[in-house]
């Protein structure tokens, strides 16, 4: 997902990772199947998630999966600036969910989560609900996915009668391999909850340098507001053990470059390997100057070792 500009929604082809994230897209392929990840972000700060799925007859796939945020040690001071000890923080999320095939097209799933955030001795939680449907025809090798995410609210607060907002989402996707090349194409749609995600400049003025006059700045239009929705993204599919991938996000570009140097801000690139029985999966996401995230996933199926000893 990060090397595919951090969101794909439209890729059923059994891989754990991605059903946990949009849990119809689980089906019994995943069965059986472990997922790690781990991502360090910046400075101590670390993302690690570990997933598990096994498929039930009559009832659906399901999947169990735990994700944490580590920020990391942080000096705890008094007043005057001096050090009385030290605190952590981090956020945890735990869920499982289940994935159910309506007929030979479509998919529906579902994501029950549990969140804790933790700062000190601060500390909130909250009860979520992620759900989804898809549409995949393997023939014409089509997948089209709309998601509703993080729908829920808090159970606790950081302070008692302040309620914290959910990051609620609507998200779509779809996804078309080439009939006659070893290519797949993506475009995904965030945000579907709102329209505008740039500051709204209405009743601003910037001065112009020629004359001097103050003129409103206008706010931006249709075509570069679509585009902070849009995330694009490919998949070159060497062979069934090598993928390269690569994605690029508009609006994390425009939200955190520099204007005098973009640099690769908003790029993303990756890989996934099989080995024997291990499915390895590399990504790299530049964000802006300040420098880019690595991304390393694994994923196993005690049913290849069980094939394997037969």
């Amino acid at each position: 997902m990060a090397a595919l500009g951090g969101n794909n929604l439209a890729v059923k082809d059994g891989d754990l990772n991605l059903g946990l994230y949009a849990p119809s897209l689980m089906d019994s392929t995943a069965s059986g199947q472990i997922a790690l990840g781990f991502n360090r972000i910046f400075g101590e700060a670390s993302l690690s998630h570990a997933g598990f799925a096994q498929h039930v007859s009559g009832l659906g796939t399901l999947s169990f999966g735990i994700t944490s945020l580590s920020y990391g040690t942080f000096d705890m001071t008094d007043e005057a600036g001096n050090q009385i000890g030290s605190f952590n923080a981090g956020e945890y999320l735990f869920q499982a969910g289940i994935s159910r095939q309506l007929d030979e097209y479509f998919s529906i799933g579902a994501n029950a989560k549990f969140a804790l955030s933790e700062m000190a001795e601060y500390r909130a939680t909250a009860l979520l609900v992620d759900m989804s449907a898809t549409y995949y025809n393997k023939e014409k090798h089509l997948t089209a996915t709309l998601m509703m995410r993080n729908i829920g609210r808090t159970l606790s607060s950081y302070r008692p009668g302040v309620e914290e907002n959910l990051p609620f989402e609507i998200q779509a996707g779809i996804s078309k391999k080439l009939d006659k090349a070893p290519i797949r194409f993506g475009v995904m749609y965030e945000n579907g909850q709102v329209w505008r995600l740039s500051e709204d400049r209405s009743g601003q003025f910037t001065t112009d340098p020629l004359t001097g006059e103050e003129v409103p700045v206008a706010n931006d239009g249709f075509l570069e507001t679509l585009g902070r929705h849009l995330v694009f993204n490919t998949e070159i599919l060497l062979s069934e053990n090598i993928h390269l991938r690569a994605g690029y996000n508009y609006n994390r570009r425009q939200e955190l470059k520099i204007d005098t140097r973009p640099g690769t801000g908003g790029f993303t690139y990756g890989i996934a390997i099989k080995v024997s029985k291990f499915h390895l999966s590399y990504a790299r996401a530049t964000y802006n100057l300040a420098g880019a995230t690595n991304h390393f996933g694994l994923s196993i199926k005690f049913d290849d070792f069980k094939r394997a000893e037969g």
